[in-house]
């Protein structure tokens, strides 16, 4: 037999034992019981999604917790405030809804302005990313609901 055809031979046989592993392995994997774990929702969609409406709190904001207040209207997520009790008055400038990510700016008074987005919903934590609005700053908070 030539070197070429055992090369064939060999290269047939690899292919085929890869297909019975591969076909054994996923044919095992239902056997193997699983354990239900909670995951986050990612918000990747349109779809509203159970429980992002609500008070959420960012703890980490300064001058104390200020307090997004999200609603459901007609199907789509809208933030209706963002205040601060340390800072007074309602400083929400903008909210919208795309492509199942809520985007919302607020901009406190003789700070700058910050604009933040939903990233993900686990339960009572909602993580959003953060920036300024006219750059500079940036980052991830977890915002928690409040009763």
């Amino acid at each position: 037999m030539t070197t070429r055809k055992k090369f064939w031979l060999m290269l047939i046989g690899v292919v085929a034992g890869m297909l019975v592993i591969a076909c054994s392995c996923s044919s095992l994997s239902s056997l193997i019981p699983t354990t239900s774990t909670a995951t986050p929702q990612q918000i990747n969609n349109q779809q509203p999604l159970s429980g992002l409406a609500g008070k959420w709190i960012d703890p980490d904001s300064s001058g104390g917790g200020t307090i997004s207040t999200i609603e459901n209207q007609n199907g789509e997520y809208v933030v209706t405030s963002v205040i601060n009790t340390s800072r007074g008055p309602n400083e929400l400038t903008n909210t919208s809804w795309s492509n199942g990510v809520l985007t919302w700016e607020y901009c406190p008074e003789g700070m700058h302005c910050i604009t933040q987005s939903t990233v993900s919903l686990d339960g009572d934590n909602l993580t959003v990313s953060w920036a300024w609005s006219d750059g500079g700053n940036s980052g991830t908070s977890i915002l928690q609901r409040q009763p």
